[in-house]
C-alpha cells in the first residue's frame, strides 16, 4: 500500500521550491502526496486544486487568510492564528487521508506536531527557518517560550531536516532521533528558455534579482545605485510590500525593469540571461548568519557570480572559492563590490565553470533527493 504524505508550508506554494521538489521526489517514488498553503493574497477560505508536477499531480489545498508577506508577527498575529485554526481542523478532518506529515518551520510545526502525537502520525520536521532568529518575536519571555516549542517538536519529530551544516549551530541543545541534511538547491535543467534572449542586446551589465519584494532584501540600495551608474540595469520579478515601489522605479528609470510574479522557469530564464546575481542579508539578523537562499544555489547552477553581504550564509564559501563577492552591508559596501567584480569581468567564465562544478559535485538535488528518500525509507510507522 502506498505511503501518503502530507506536506504543509505557510505560503501558498506557487512557487514554492523548496515543497514542489520534495513532493515531486516522493511523486516519483510512488507516494502519494497532498499539500496545504497559505493564501495571503486571497479571501476564500479553502480551495482545492492540482499541483501538476514532473512526476505527478499533487492535490493542494489553499487556505485563504489575507495577511502581509514579510509583516512581521505584530502586524500578522491574527491571521496566524486563523491559519494554525484551519490547519488543527483539516489536519483532523482528514486524519484518515494521510500516514506522513511533513512540515516546514515552526508556524505549521506546531500544529502538525500536535496531530501527529493525537493520532499517531509519523512526523518530519523541516527546518527552512529557525523560527526566533528569523521572526521578530517580541518580547524575550515570547522569544523562550518559541524555542521551548520548537525544541519540543525536534526532539519528539520521527525525523529532522536542516538545510545547511552550520544551521547545527542554531538547533544546539536538541536531541532529534533523526537527522538529515538537505540543501535547498536547485534541479539540475538541461534547457532553461530563452524568453529573455532579447537582453543579450544590451551591453550594460545586468543585475538580477527574483523573490520576496521587501526590505529586507536591500533592494532600495541596488535601485539607487543603479539609477545612479548607468553601466548597470536592475531586472526584478517577484511579489511582496516592495511591489508598488519597484514598479514606480522601473517607470522612471529605463535601466530597472519590473517583470511581476514569475513561475520558476521564468526565473531561471531571467537569471540567465542576466550577469550578476544578489543574495544580500542584513548581518544583524541572527538568521542571516545561517543564511542558505535559493539564489545562492541557482547561481552556482546557472554559473553566474553572486553578490553576498559579510557574515551571512555561504560567505566563507564565496570567499574561499572566488565565486562572486562579498560586501559590507551598506550602500558603499554594494557599489564597492559592483566595481570589484567588474574589474575582474574577464575571471567571469572561469569563475562560471567553478560554479557548475561545485554545483555538480557538492549541491546536486540528485543528491539531495538521495538523501530524502533515504530518510523516509527509514521512518517506521
Amino acid at each position: 500500500m502506498k505511503k501518503r504524505v502530507v506536506l504543509i508550508r505557510s505560503n501558498p506554494v506557487s512557487p514554492d521550491p523548496p515543497v514542489e521538489k520534495v513532493a515531486d521526489a516522493l511523486l516519483a517514488n510512488g507516494y502519494e502526496v497532498m499539500v496545504i498553503g497559505w493564501d495571503r493574497g486571497s479571501n476564500i477560505t479553502e480551495r482545492l486544486e492540482n499541483l501538476s508536477l514532473e512526476h505527478g499531480v499533487a492535490k493542494i489545498t489553499r487556505f485563504g487568510i489575507p495577511a502581509m508577506f514579510d509583516g512581521g508577527i505584530r502586524k500578522n498575529l491574527f491571521p496566524l492564528a486563523k491559519f494554525q485554526h484551519r490547519l488543527y481542523k483539516w489536519l483532523k478532518k482528514n486524519k484518515n487521508e494521510y500516514d506522513i506529515i511533513h512540515s516546514f518551520d515552526f508556524d505549521t510545526g506546531f500544529m502538525a506536531y500536535k496531530i501527529a502525537r493525537k493520532y499517531n502520525k509519523t512526523l518530519v520536521y523541516h527546518i527552512l527557518d529557525f523560527y526566533i532568529d528569523s521572526h521578530n518575536v517580541p518580547t524575550g519571555y515570547l522569544k523562550s517560550k518559541v524555542r521551548n516549542a520548537e525544541f519540543a517538536i525536534i526532539n519528539n519529530a520521527d525525523a529532522t531536516i536542516i538545510c545547511t551544516e552550520k544551521r547545527l549551530e542554531q538547533i544546539a541543545g536538541t536531541k532529534p532521533k533523526r537527522l538529515e541534511i538537505i540543501h535547498n538547491t536547485p534541479k539540475a535543467v538541461r534547457q532553461i528558455s530563452d524568453s529573455f534572449c532579447e537582453l543579450k542586446n544590451s551591453c550594460r551589465y545586468k543585475i538580477v534579482y527574483v523573490g520576496i519584494l521587501a526590505g529586507s532584501r536591500f533592494l532600495r540600495e541596488i535601485v539607487k545605485f543603479v539609477k545612479e551608474d548607468d553601466r548597470f540595469e536592475f531586472h526584478v520579478g517577484g511579489f511582496g510590500i516592495m511591489e508598488n515601489e519597484v514598479a514606480e522605479a522601473a517607470q522612471k528609470c529605463d535601466r530597472i525593469f519590473y517583470y511581476g510574479k514569475l513561475p520558476y522557469d521564468k526565473t531561471l530564464a531571467l537569471e540567465q540571461a542576466c550577469d550578476i546575481m544578489t543574495a544580500i542579508y542584513d548581518p544583524k539578523v541572527p538568521n542571516h548568519r545561517y543564511a542558505a537562499p535559493n539564489k545562492f544555489y541557482e547561481s552556482l547552477m546557472l554559473g553566474k557570480p553572486v553578490v553576498m553581504a559579510r557574515n551571512t550564509g555561504f560567505d566563507e564559501i564565496i570567499e574561499n572559492k572566488h565565486i562572486g563577492c562579498l560586501i559590507d552591508f551598506s550602500e558603499k559596501g554594494f557599489s564597492d563590490g559592483m566595481n570589484q567584480l567588474v574589474s575582474h569581468k574577464d575571471e567571469w567564465a572561469s569563475m562560471s565553470e567553478q560554479m557548475k562544478k561545485l554545483y555538480k559535485e557538492q549541491y546536486s538535488w540528485d543528491e539531495m533527493e538521495r538523501r530524502l528518500l533515504k530518510l523516509y525509507a527509514g521512518l517506521s510507522k
